[in-house]
């Protein structure tokens, strides 16, 4: 388990104080894989180096593997760092050294005998399906193969706690989600614990448990993720979730439609049910989709889906009124 307890971290900047961390408490339980987002200059890197001291705390304590990291110098340092692997988004290979060397040095420097390097090189570059590009060097590589080197390179000396800086910010979207995949590998088969900080919420919505939103260096908002991303406790969280699911639709369009333009947000089963071929049936009225979808947050639906009611003015009030009864939140987006 990883623990922040009041958590705080200060820069001197132009002769005056800056709180890029100001008080924050929480856990990250043994196992999981956790997300950190938030806005630019949120905190949510520097949070994150304080976990292998690569960031020193100047309030409170950070406690990782069952260690106070503050209190951890010297040798007592680099032997806790050996478990805690760590990963970027521009990847941070050496390009002089090959997809081996480059996975073999960690080992070197940690000690290890040539021949286990050898065994362990190998069993990694197996479990990340780069075997073939053994003696590659990176800049013969794509972006996806260089982060799954970075991810090998990150959990070879059998890393407890996985470390990702923004790790598919420089990845196209399906190589997201081959990287994402991975990870998810990482997790489930060799049960390390992964903290991810992104902007890109599609990858926490992906492959996190939970999630800590971050503002402005103090902790906004914490919990499970699609409770999160449904019903999200704050502003600034609602706000920062509604980039996600923002359909934007001509205003040419809505001025010439007739009747009601609602968005309609469905949560778990009543994601998938047949609400809206129900009531137009019931209540005489017509539907005329214009955007939405339904995606599955850690298997569990959420549906958002913009409708225009077509019908005489007492059907469809009274169709409003059902379907804020059978959805989980309907909004008037336009009039006719």
């Amino acid at each position: 388990m990883i623990e922040f307890k009041n958590v705080s971290v200060s820069f001197k900047f132009r002769g005056q104080t800056v709180n890029a961390v100001d008080d924050v408490s929480f856990k990250i339980p043994e196992g999981s894989v956790f997300g950190i987002v938030g806005g630019s200059g949120a905190g949510k890197s520097t949070l994150l180096r304080t976990i292998n001291g690569l960031q020193s705390v100047t309030g409170g304590s950070v406690i990782a593997d069952g260690r106070n990291v503050a209190k951890l110098k010297g040798k007592e340092l680099r032997e806790f760092r050996k478990n805690i692997g760590m990963i970027f988004q521009h990847f941070n290979l050496a390009e002089s050294r090959t997809v081996y060397g480059n996975i073999a040095f960690i080992l070197e420097s940690a000690g290890w005998k040539k021949n286990d390097i050898d065994r362990r090189v190998t069993e990694l570059l197996e479990f990340v399906n780069l075997s073939d590009k053994r003696d590659a060097y990176p800049a013969k590589l794509s972006g996806g193969q260089k982060q799954r080197v970075a991810i090998a390179r990150a959990l070879a000396n059998n890393t407890k706690i996985l470390l990702c800086d923004e790790p598919t910010s420089a990845l196209d979207a399906e190589t997201t989600a081959s990287v994402l995949e991975l990870l998810k590998k990482v997790n489930s088969e060799l049960n390390v614990t992964i903290v991810i900080i992104t902007h890109e919420l599609d990858v926490v919505k992906d492959i996190c448990d939970r999630v800590a939103v971050m503002n402005h260096g103090k902790l906004e908002e914490l919990g499970d993720v699609y409770q999160v991303f449904t019903k999200p406790d704050t502003a600034f969280t609602e706000q920062l979730i509604a980039h996600t699911y923002d359909f934007s639709i001509p205003e040419n369009i809505l001025s010439g439609l007739e009747g009601e333009v609602i968005k309609l947000t469905y949560l778990g089963k009543g994601a998938t049910d047949s609400v809206l071929s129900d009531t137009a049936k019931e209540y005489d009225v017509r539907y005329n989709i214009l955007h939405g979808k339904i995606e599955y947050i850690g298997e569990k639906p959420l549906g958002i889906l913009y409708v225009n009611i077509i019908g005489t003015p007492e059907s469809r009030e009274k169709t409003i009124k059902v379907l804020e009864e059978k959805v989980e939140k309907l909004e008037v987006i336009a009039n006719a």
